[in-house]
Order: structure tokens, then C-alpha cells, then sequence
């Protein structure tokens, strides 16, 4: 009898189960938008819808992939990190859990730049909105009575295996993303919490488990409500990029991981924390022993989401299919040159440390240009958004000659060859359509006992499909590149 693993992956977009055979073959798939709303500088999700809609993904999936319940042998999971998911003392959430495209602490956290009161030297980590810190600390001074009845501090992944287990555990990639645990210790700090006067919240972190631990079973009533067979292991999980990097078969340093979807996340594993400074974050890796170097902001493919959401769902119009309106645009894009009339678009719908004052929008736009200007506009100005993060790594003695992309960008050919014109190196893509969900899987595998080690089990499970090198149009780009970061420092200094 053959024999599978489950991958649930909760990101800030979609929500997805997903089910692979031993080798990495994706065999289904389920996925759902994730409810966050958003209004004004509030990021937040209904943690019990969440947990639904994640059941019915799992329920949908056994159903498509036409199984037995009992062929899967672990469920892994990943999720979007940072944010807050709490709890009170009966285990029910305690309001709407908070994500990590949240920016209602900003202010907070700007006191605390001005103030120069870090942790940096024990979490390898600047503070930022989005983290449970800036968060725990906003709700003590604005709603105490809830932060009184905060009895358990969550990540999202953490939710869900709690609802698939009834076990409370955390996880070390996701807590070190989280600035939660000295790196050094691979443990929590109460130095931490109370450089940041929120030592209360001590007793309210899970236990940490190594993230291919498995940290208990399925319920029976998760069984009933789901379809899956009680007692099957659940593994800790993954902070997503960590997933991502392995799903995109990287465990050492011979290449950049690109997430082109609603955050443009650039990461490279590392053996040291050294290079890490300035606004980049270091977290560990899967092996508990290397470390992730993470350069990123919200400043991807999530704005031609907004575009194509402004420009034409809205309106209330009948449009095309999905995938028949991203080939329009794309085959619209990929008729035209690389933009040599000062076209640009600024990425920056929810801001980013690249160009702290700037919000989004075109420069440059003239009568003649079309939808497909603007998109190609968009397909640019995410990549310069990219590289520039890159730089940030570069800087910090970070390089390497490939980049691995996946997200939403990495389905469009055109994009990707765009990147590598701007970027200026190799740029490949994955057979696997969901590489963060491979990644959860690669991981439950090694929990499974399939592979004995990280690299056994990339080799086994993960294949690149295509790649882009640097063509012609790279040294315009290289020029446009320099333009856009000229134009950055001269609207810099008029906000």
C-alpha cells in the first residue's frame, strides 16, 4: 500500500492542504482564501474560521486524492511567521489573532529605534511591527484587560496543530523568526521579554520542539470532522521560508530562496549569525544547527493582486478566469521591451525599510501606455524591490549565483526572466507547484523516519524545472536599477 505525507500550509493569502507521495510528487491539493482582514493599520484573522476552513481543506483533499485516511503517515505543516495567535486559559482564542502584516505597534516600535532599546545581541533579530513583541507590548498599553487573560502565545501553525492534537507546542524556527528566544540558547529569555516590559507573557510560550518532532496525534473528534484516521503523528512544523528553502532543495549555501507572493522574501542559509545586521532578520534552520538570513518586506507580488483586484474585479465587472487573465497579461508583458521611458512602479502598498517614506505608485506614466506598460511596470519594480534586499545580503558578505524563486511570480516566464536580468544571476524554478507545502513534507518525512537527514531528503523529493539566465536586456536593467534607486532617494527627501 502506498504511502503519503500531508502538508497544511496557512499563509496570509491561501490557506492549503496539500498531499505528496514519498518522492515529493504533489498527488492533491485543496486550497482557500485565508480570512485576514485588513482596515486600516489592523491585520487580523478569525482564529475559528481558520481553523474550519483548514479542516475542509484537509476533508477535501483526502476526498480528491481518493486515499485510505490511514496511508498518511505524518502531517507536517508550515505557516506564515511572527504575528500573535492567543489563547485564554480554557484554550479559546482571545479575540482575532493578529498577523504579521499588522502595523498597528509601529509607533512603538519607532520609540524604541529612537530609544535604541533592542535585543539584537541575543535574537539576531530587529524588532518590527508584525512580531509578537511590538504586538504583546501594544495590547498591555492599550487593552490591558485582554492582555491580563493572554494565557498561551501562539503562531499560527501552532493553532492548528493544537486543533489537530489538542497538544499547546511551539517551534524553534518560527520562535527565533518571532524574536522570541535567544539564538545562541535555542531557548526563551526572560532578558528578552523584559527589555521589552512584557515579562508577564513567560509563562504563556508553549514548549519548543525541534521542528521535525513529532509533538502528538490526531484527535478523535479532528478525525470525525475531517476524515482523517486518529492517532496520525503531527510534526512541529516550520516557520514558511524555512519551508520554502527546503522545498526549493536548498540546505547549505549554494543559493538565494525568493518568495515572490504577498511578502518578497529574500533568505540564504548560513553557518554563522555574522552577516546579519541592519534591519536583516536570522532565524535557524530546520537542522537546529545552520542559520537563515532573511531580507523582506510586503513589497512582491501582492501588488499586482492590488492591481488587477483595482483595476478590475472591483468594478463588479465579469472578467476573465484567473488563469486566463494572468496568460493575457503576461502575453501581453512579454510583447514589449524593457521600459526605456522612465516608467517606474513603486512597490510600497505596505511600506518597507527599502524607502520607509514612500507609498506606491507609477512615475512616469504617459497617454500612450497601456494596461501591459503598467504591468510590465509592476513586474519591474518588484524585482528592483527584490534586489535590493538582495544588496542588503550582499552587503553583509551574503552571495551566492543562483536564487531558487518560487510564489506566484515564479509561474509567469517572463517574470522570472526579468528577475534574472535584474538580479544579474541564474534564476530557477521548481517541478513543484507549492514548494513551502514540499518543504513541510520534506520534513515529515525526515519525522517519518523515511530519510535520515535534510539533504537525503531534498535530493529525493525536490527538482528544479526551469532556468533563466541573464540575457540582453540585463545591462539596461542594470541601468534602470540605478534610476529607480535615484528615484527612491529623491522622493526621500521631499516626504
Amino acid at each position: 500500500m502506498n504511502r503519503y505525507l500531508l502538508s497544511i500550509d496557512n499563509g496570509l493569502t491561501e490557506t492549503k492542504a496539500v498531499l505528496f507521495d514519498l518522492v515529493g510528487k504533489e498527488i492533491a491539493i485543496s486550497k482557500a482564501p485565508t480570512p485576514v482582514v485588513n482596515q486600516g493599520p489592523r491585520s487580523e484573522v478569525d482564529m475559528d474560521r481558520q481553523w474550519d476552513i483548514t479542516a475542509n481543506c484537509i476533508k477535501a483533499v483526502i476526498k480528491q486524492s481518493g486515499i485510505q485516511a490511514g496511508q498518511i503517515i505524518a502531517i507536517g505543516g508550515s505557516g506564515h511567521g511572527a504575528g500573535a495567535y492567543l489563547l485564554d486559559k480554557a484554550h479559546k482564542p482571545l479575540g482575532m489573532a493578529i498577523t504579521s502584516m499588522d502595523e498597528r505597534s509601529a509607533d512603538l516600535v519607532e520609540a524604541w529605534s529612537q530609544e535604541s532599546i533592542h535585543a539584537c545581541d541575543l535574537t539576531c533579530h530587529p524588532v518590527w511591527a508584525g512580531q509578537a513583541i511590538p504586538i504583546l507590548r501594544w495590547i498591555k498599553l492599550n487593552e490591558p484587560e485582554r492582555y491580563k487573560n493572554i494565557a498561551h502565545v501562539l503562531a499560527v501553525k501552532d493553532w492548528i496543530k493544537f486543533k489537530l492534537t489538542g497538544r499547546l507546542s511551539g517551534e524553534l524556527t518560527d520562535a527565533s523568526n518571532s524574536g522570541l528566544i535567544n539564538l545562541a540558547l535555542k531557548a526563551y529569555d526572560p532578558v528578552i521579554l523584559e527589555t521589552f516590559e512584557i515579562h508577564e507573557m513567560m509563562d504563556c510560550l508553549p514548549p519548543l520542539s525541534h521542528c521535525d518532532e513529532i509533538i502528538g496525534h490526531v484527535s478523535q473528534r479532528v478525525a470525525e470532522e475531517t476524515g482523517l484516521q486518529e492517532g496520525t503523528p503531527v510534526v512541529a512544523g516550520l516557520f514558511d521560508v524555512v519551508a520554502c528553502c527546503l522545498g526549493s532543495g536548498i540546505v547549505n549555501q549554494e543559493a538565494f530562496s525568493m518568495i515572490a507572493g504577498t511578502w518578497n522574501i529574500n533568505s540564504a542559509i548560513e553557518k554563522g549569525t555574522e552577516a546579519c545586521q541592519g534591519q536583516t532578520k536570522c532565524s535557524l534552520f530546520a537542522d537546529g544547527i545552520q542559520f537563515i538570513h532573511v531580507e523582506s518586506s510586503a513589497t512582491s507580488a501582492v501588488n499586482l493582486e492590488w492591481f488587477i483586484d483595482r483595476m478590475f474585479r472591483s468594478l463588479g465587472q465579469k472578467t476573465l478566469p484567473p488563469e486566463e487573465l494572468y496568460l493575457l497579461l503576461n502575453q501581453g508583458v512579454d510583447q514589449l521591451p524593457p521600459s526605456e521611458t522612465g516608467l517606474f512602479y513603486l512597490p510600497f502598498l505596505h511600506g518597507s525599510h527599502l524607502a520607509p517614506n514612500i507609498s506606491a505608485g507609477f512615475t512616469g506614466l504617459k497617454a500612450g501606455h497601456s494596461v501591459f506598460h503598467l504591468v510590465r511596470a509592476i513586474y519591474e519594480g518588484v524585482a528592483y524591490a527584490h534586489r535590493m534586499h538582495i544588496d542588503l545580503l550582499r552587503a553583509g558578505g551574503v552571495k551566492r549565483e543562483l536564487a531558487v524563486l518560487s510564489g506566484g511570480a515564479a509561474n509567469s516566464p517572463v517574470w522570472c526572466q526579468i528577475f534574472a536580468d535584474v538580479l544579474g544571476i541564474k534564476v530557477a524554478t521548481m517541478e513543484a507547484s507549492q514548494t513551502g507545502a514540499l518543504g513541510s513534507a520534506v520534513n515529515a518525512a525526515l519525522a517519518a523516519g523515511i530519510y535520515a537527514d535534510y539533504e537525503e531528503a531534498v535530493i529525493a523529493m525536490t527538482r528544479q524545472s526551469s532556468a533563466f539566465y541573464p540575457g540582453p536586456d540585463s545591462a539596461l536593467y542594470q541601468e534602470n536599477y540605478l534610476a529607480f534607486k535615484t528615484l527612491l532617494g529623491a522622493l526621500e527627501t521631499i516626504q
